[in-house]
This record gives C-alpha cells, sequence and structure tokens, in this order.
C-alpha cells in the first residue's frame, strides 16, 4: 500500500507538471442555530407511562432495513421510529425495562437500574450499547424514601453510577445485558458501601454523597477501536467522620473520562485514557479525568456528546455547564487516539433559546441532556455529520421551574456549521 502510494504520488506530479496543489483542509469556523425548536417527543401524547421520559443524552440507530430508531432512555428505556429522523413516533413497547429485568439489590451484581447511552452496530441487526446504571446504598438499609436532612432523598444521596453492556439482536427492539468474559460491567469507580463505615453511619441521610461514571456518549469508531466519553466523579470517604459531624466525602476528581475498546463483544476489554497515546484497562490504575476550559478557565461541564464531522476531519464534542443557564458548548479534536481538545466555544444563539417554555427559562443547564446527532449520517449508527446541518436535540427540565418533572419533553433545532477553508 505504501509503494501504491507513493507511485500515485509520482503519477499526480508528472500530471501536474512536476507538482501538486496541497490538498484543500477545512475547518469548523463555528456552529450557531438557525432553526426555532420543534417538539419531538411531546410528553402530553407520546409518554406511556410515568417512566417513560427523555432523562439523558438521545442516540440514534439505524436497522438494516433503514427503519430509524431514536432512543428516549430513563431507567424504562423506550424509542421513536419511523423512516428518517425527522419523522419518528413513539413505539408503545419498552426496549429495556429495568423495573422488569434488573433490580437486584447486592452491590456487586451492578444490576439496579440502567438507561441505554448509545447503540451500535455492524450489520444493523446486532447492536451493543453503553448503559449508564445506577445502584444506591440506601437499598441496603431499606430506607431509600426518606427524605435527608439536606433537602435531598436518600436515595440520590447514596447514589452510585456506572456503565454497563448491553446487546441487541433484533434490531434494537429488546435488549439484554452483555454478558462476555464472564461480566457485563465495564466500568464500576463508585464508592463501594457494602460494609463500610459510611454505610454503617448511614451519612446519605445528612449529605449528598453520590459518585462514579456517568451517562457515556454514543460509541463511536476511530482506527482499531471504538471511543465514547463518560462524566465522571470521585469523592475522598477517608474524610468522613460521623462522630464529629463531616457526613460528606469531599470530591477529588471530576471532569470527563475517554474510554475505548477494541472489542464490543467483551465488557472486560476497555480502556480508559491517562494522556497522551496512554490507555489501560479500566481498573488497572485511577482514572485521569480531563475538563473542557475556556480561555484558560475549567468549565463545570455536564455529560457529552460526540460526533465525527468528515468535512472538517475532526470530532465535536457539545455539552451544557452546571451553575446556571448557559449556551450550549462545543470543542474539536482531529483524534481520540492522542487527543488535543480545543477552546471550549459556544454554539449561537443557545445562550438565547427558550428551553423551558413553561417556565420561559432560556440557556440550557446541565440537565437538558444536549446530543448532536445528523439526519443525513450514513451507516447504521448515526456517529458522522459533514453536510453542515446538523440537529441539537435536548430535553426540558419542568423542575427549573417548578413543575412536575415526570412531564419533560424532548425538542431538536436546526444547526449550521460554518466551515473555513485553508491549505
Amino acid at each position: 500500500m505504501m509503494l501504491l502510494g507513493v507511485l500515485i504520488g509520482l503519477a499526480g506530479c508528472a500530471a501536474n507538471g512536476g507538482s501538486t496543489p496541497p490538498p484543500v483542509t477545512k475547518t469548523i469556523a463555528g456552529i450557531a442555530v438557525t432553526g426555532q425548536p420543534v417538539i419531538v417527543f411531546d410528553h402530553t401524547k407520546d409518554q406511556q407511562e410515568q417512566n417513560n421520559i427523555p432523562d439523558g443524552q438521545v442516540t440514534a440507530w439505524r436497522e438494516a432495513n433503514g427503519t430509524v430508531n431514536l432512543l428516549i432512555p430513563a431507567f424504562e428505556n423506550y424509542r421513536m421510529r419511523g423512516p428518517d429522523l425527522t419523522h419518528v413516533i413513539i413505539d408503545p413497547h419498552a426496549v429495556f425495562s429495568s423495573l422488569a429485568s434488573a433490580r437486584q439489590v447486592p452491590e456487586d451484581l451492578d444490576n439496579y437500574s440502567h438507561w441505554l447511552q448509545g447503540p451500535y452496530s455492524l450489520d444493523g441487526h446486532t447492536f451493543y450499547s453503553l448503559a449508564h446504571s445506577e445502584w444506591y446504598a440506601c437499598l441496603l438499609h431499606n430506607d431509600c424514601a426518606r427524605k435527608a436532612t439536606n433537602g435531598s432523598s436518600a436515595q440520590l444521596n447514596s447514589w452510585v453510577a456506572s456503565t454497563n453492556a448491553f446487546v441487541s439482536r433484533d434490531g434494537g427492539a429488546t435488549w439484554q445485558l452483555n454478558v462476555g468474559a464472564g461480566s457485563h460491567i465495564v466500568a464500576n469507580p463508585g464508592y463501594h458501601w457494602t460494609g463500610s463505615v459510611a454505610l454503617a453511619d448511614s451519612i446519605y441521610l445528612r449529605a449528598m454523597n453520590h459518585s462514579g461514571l456517568f451517562q457515556p456518549s454514543r460509541v463511536i469508531h476511530e482506527g482499531a477501536y471504538y471511543y465514547s466519553v463518560a462524566w465522571y466523579l470521585h469523592r475522598d470517604f477517608t474524610k468522613i467522620d460521623p462522630a464529629h459531624g463531616a457526613y460528606q466525602a469531599p470530591v477529588d476528581g471530576y471532569g470527563y473520562v475517554l474510554l475505548r475498546t477494541a472489542n464490543l463483544t467483551d465488557p472486560t476489554s476497555w480502556q480508559a485514557w491517562s494522556g497522551g497515546t496512554n490507555f489501560a484497562l479500566v481498573g488497572a490504575q485511577p482514572l485521569t479525568p480531563f475538563r473542557p476550559s475556556q480561555n484558560g478557565v475549567a468549565l463545570n461541564a455536564a455529560p457529552a456528546q460526540i460526533v465525527y464531522d468528515t468535512t472538517a476531519k475532526t470530532y465535536i464534542m457539545v455539552f451544557t455547564v452546571y451553575g446556571g443557564h448557559f449556551p450550549v458548548y462545543y470543542m474539536t479534536t482531529k483524534t481520540l487516539a492522542n487527543p488535543s481538545w480545543s477552546d471550549a466555544t459556544a454554539i449561537g444563539g443557545t445562550g438565547n433559546l427558550v428551553t423551558d417554555p413553561a417556565g420561559h427559562i432560556t440557556g440550557y443547564t446541565g440537565t437538558n441532556y444536549v446530543s448532536i446527532i445528523d439526519p443525513s449520517s450514513p451507516g447504521y449508527n448515526f456517529e458522522f455529520t459533514g453536510s453542515g446541518s446538523p440537529l441539537l436535540f435536548y430535553s426540558t427540565f419542568p423542575a427549573a421551574y417548578g413543575g412536575n418533572n415526570y412531564a419533560r419533553d424532548l425538542y431538536r433545532a436546526q444547526l449550521t456549521v460554518t466551515y473555513a477553508t485553508g491549505s
């Protein structure tokens, strides 16, 4: 192949008087919203049950026969289906129900609640997906319904998030845990409560102590590997001291973790990035989180979604920021094998977009769960853009204005990617 490339290059030189023009390169000059939001999932007519809500970044897949599926992730997972991404309707059947198929209390089983996050297939029939999974220490004391003194709940305060592997062999209609190499667990770096002092003292009744690896992005392919980006939060539980009123373990690490595998069928094969070109099996070393920054200031970024732009030949990651109402941001890197992320840039117009119409709120929070999907993406997995016209998807969050948080809707807004040409 190298010799063939040399011969082609020499032939090009001869045909052009001994020289060839340098290849034209394009970069992303900006991304902006250029259309009004359109409702996709309307809870007043599409919601099949209380727990059928858009509770995570949505992703899409295409079956072998061309039917498009849009995942509505929650612990009761549903899909919308149609001939293309802009004409999907709700399927009344759950593709995976945690209430029916999980709900195992022992912590080490890691099988209580699962949110499917990003199906990936090579043939349109068999799909693999990472899942955001939740377990709660309060299950061991059977007091998850108790309200905590910090105003939260025992359940949220004792939340442990992990990433698990799922498989579907019928085009995404039904899903099961993918138990490969004896385990379905991809990564569970959260605090282990069973037998701990923290559990014995029920510190979750006093303070927020959630931890783990949250909301992995869609799976995306580069070279010999499949990649995903998850959000990580780690606490130092050696710093709790219930006898002296120290009920909260301080956060000592958070940000994004880049994961990859060469084998989607084996949950135990996933690696985590630690810088440069260095990846090691999950669990072989502490996770190394990274955070987006803008003008040298690190952002308190929420879970992200990623896509590959074939025109600019670069990966685009979109995300929101915790702590208020802000624009949606994006950053880019040419490769995931040795990532070098650009400065975070706001997507034009998103800071002024009304994101919760009932509350007249503009801008985005960490709970609007943004995603980027291009309807014209080829293949089964909607991992590409390049048309200059992807869509921004996001869910509403009524709790932000005192509303019913089960009354969530999903919207899409047209984006325009502007390219700059260089040489």
